[in-house]
């Protein structure tokens, strides 16, 4: 079966054009980072790469070299997209030099008897930046949990043994003087395949980013601007998955109303930071911080019995009595109330009432301390007893 290898010439190039004005105009509107500039352009020489074979009728001089070191540069160019993508501050003048050095071979490379291994060389070019480009994908995948981030790899993988094989057909002599018009056998079959996943993968990073912001918004939605902990609606996402046993502890801080009275609330919005770093510190990494509101704070620990959960609640104590002395000094008067509940997480809301009712008892007890201390300072001395008028004699 023949294959016409033209039309997937202008296939590649319409689609490869319009992914990279999409993406330019996208990038000029303020609508992505500078990652859809390289990936753009990259698009744009890919589509002209395209349409130059189809030129060779016109016999223009220097037009096949010109071509083959647009194609080579627009795959470096794509793969530096991705890199922006990954990285929006990586410095890209390395690989903006690999780019042009890979190139330019194709330039000077004009020989028509070395025709094969010019398109042998260009196809391995491309494998190798599809490569690169795979690894990259696959660790934006990883470290964002992006799931379009497999997808593009394996768009990107499946190019590579298309490459490599057409790299393999032009050595051996088997595509033909004419890379354009009607052919047939696997060479043409090894194209149509490339050229499929070509058009399909020029707005892969698009869906990408569009995962990514998607990923964004859910997290401030579910976090607290101030603190960084969890608000009321990353509480009830992450419930669905506590299952077994486990410990909740429920944060107070004492005296909160009387530090933004005097301090001004710089200095409250500071001692919840500090709050919120002190159980973050503590905790096991399975357990999980929200700011239930105002000056409450929940922490989740699963696999948590009451003794580890008394152990926790000491280290709050202690990392925040040392975050709030480095903030105001030793005298601070700044505490925080803890209560614990531990037991099965079926039974989560009754943990809840059970820590809160726990945290207020030990709050009552805080109060009392201070208000002991506080008497005991404004005491005057004791007066000396009264001698009687028996003792003067």
């Amino acid at each position: 079966m023949l294959l016409d290898i033209s039309t997937l010439y202008i296939m590649v190039a319409l689609c490869s054009v319009v992914a990279g004005i999409v993406h330019l105009t996208a990038a000029a509107g303020g609508r992505f980072d500078s990652w859809a500039k390289w990936w753009g352009v990259g698009h744009v020489l890919l589509g002209a790469s395209a349409v130059a074979p189809l030129l060779r009728p016109l016999h223009l001089p220097g037009l096949v070299n010109i071509g083959n070191a647009i194609a080579a540069t627009s795959y470096g160019l794509i793969y530096i997209g991705m890199r922006r993508f990954a990285d929006p501050s990586e410095r890209l003048r390395p690989w903006i030099a690999i780019a042009s050095i890979v190139a330019l071979p194709m330039l000077l490379w004009s020989s028509p008897v070395d025709a094969g291994y010019r398109i042998a060389y260009l196809n391995v070019v491309r494998s190798l930046f599809d490569v690169a480009t795979v690894v990259v994908a696959v660790r934006i995948a990883r470290q964002e949990a992006l799931r379009t981030g497999w997808i593009v790899a394996v768009m990107f993988t499946m190019t590579v043994p298309m490459f490599l094989g057409r790299a393999w057909f032009a050595v051996t002599g088997q595509l033909g003087p004419e890379p354009t018009g009607m052919h047939g056998g696997p060479a043409a079959w090894l194209a149509a395949g490339a050229v499929a996943f070509i058009m399909f993968r020029g707005f892969s990073l698009m869906t990408m980013d569009a995962e990514r912001c998607e990923q964004r918004l859910a997290t401030l939605a579910e976090r607290d601007g101030l603190t960084g902990a969890g608000n009321r609606t990353a509480f009830d996402r992450a419930r669905i998955g506590w299952r077994g046993d486990g410990a909740v502890l429920m944060l107070d801080l004492n005296r909160f109303k009387a530090l933004n009275d005097r301090h001004g609330h710089a200095t409250g919005d500071a001692a919840l930071r500090i709050a919120t770093r002190a159980a973050v510190a503590s905790i096991a990494m399975t357990g999980r911080v929200f700011r239930w509101g105002g000056d409450e704070f929940v922490c989740v620990l699963p696999g948590i019995d009451a003794a580890d959960a008394e152990a926790i609640a000491a280290g709050i104590v202690a990392r925040f009595d040392q975050g709030m002395s480095a903030l105001l000094g030793p005298g601070h008067a700044t505490g925080v109330s803890i209560g614990w509940a531990a037991g099965s997480f079926e039974t989560l809301d009754h943990l809840i009432t059970q820590a809160d009712r726990l945290m207020y008892v030990d709050k009552h007890r805080s109060r009392a301390r201070a208000s002991i201390a506080q008497r005991s300072v404004a005491d005057p001395a004791p007066a000396p007893p009264l001698i009687s008028q028996s003792q003067h004699g």
